[in-house]
This record gives structure tokens, C-alpha cells and sequence, in this order.
């Protein structure tokens, strides 16, 4: 596959994916947590136990509760979902079309690159 990004993908690893909250819905169903791979300012991955169908909007809530608690809401337009067999879940790629605070969205991006250089001397 090749990469079409021109903007830096914010690696949300396992081991710091415990600071941060992530969760998603799509239609009128209540949000879930779901696994937070990556974002940008123009697109997120995910992991899901469900899947969605692509070109439909998801809405998501981000945080960082233990040093950014405020929910950062946005909008996103499913552009794939595939299916991995080998757990089960769905990998779903966005493109962030909306979110209802730019500067907190940017500024959860800053919060995430100090929790991921920090994160043996403070957490």
C-alpha cells in the first residue's frame, strides 16, 4: 500500500495506549471504547470488535485524563474496513472531517508526543 499522508501519523503503542481514552459510535448507538492505533490532524485508525460501513461518519471522543481530562469530539468518514482474522477485530481508517475544538484537538496531539517522550519519569 502506498503512503499518501503528507503530515506526521501520532503512534498511539500499547504501552502508552493506557493514558489515553478513546471512544467511538456510528449512527445513533452509544459510544464504546475502542483501541486508538494512530491519528493526525486529518485522520485516525482504530481497532474495533464491530464493524462500519465505509463513506459513513463515526464520532469519536479523545482524552487524555490523568494530564488533558477534557473530551476532545470529532467527526470522521470511514474511508476502509477490513476485517483481520487473525483476532476477530476491525481495523478502520478515518479521515477527521469536523471536530467541535480545533485548538483542544491540537492540543491532545502535543499532550500525546510529552506522554510518549516522558513516560518512564512521570507516569
Amino acid at each position: 500500500m502506498t503512503e499518501r499522508r503528507n503530515e506526521e501519523r501520532h503512534v498511539v503503542s500499547e504501552m502508552y495506549r493506557k493514558y489515553f481514552t478513546f471512544k467511538a459510535r456510528a449512527g445513533s448507538k452509544e459510544f464504546v471504547p475502542m483501541k486508538l492505533l494512530d491519528f493526525s490532524g486529518h485522520g485516525i485508525r482504530m481497532k474495533s470488535q464491530q464493524g462500519v460501513s465505509v463513506n459513513s461518519s463515526i464520532e469519536c471522543l479523545i482524552a487524555a485524563p490523568k494530564s488533558f481530562s477534557k473530551e476532545i469530539l470529532f467527526v470522521g468518514r470511514v474511508k476502509y474496513c477490513i476485517q483481520d482474522e487473525a483476532e476477530g477485530d476491525y481495523l478502520i481508517g478515518a479521515e477527521v472531517v469536523e471536530t467541535d475544538d480545533p485548538t483542544g484537538f491540537e492540543l491532545f496531539s502535543k499532550v500525546h508526543h510529552f506522554i510518549k517522550e516522558r513516560i518512564g519519569e512521570i507516569f
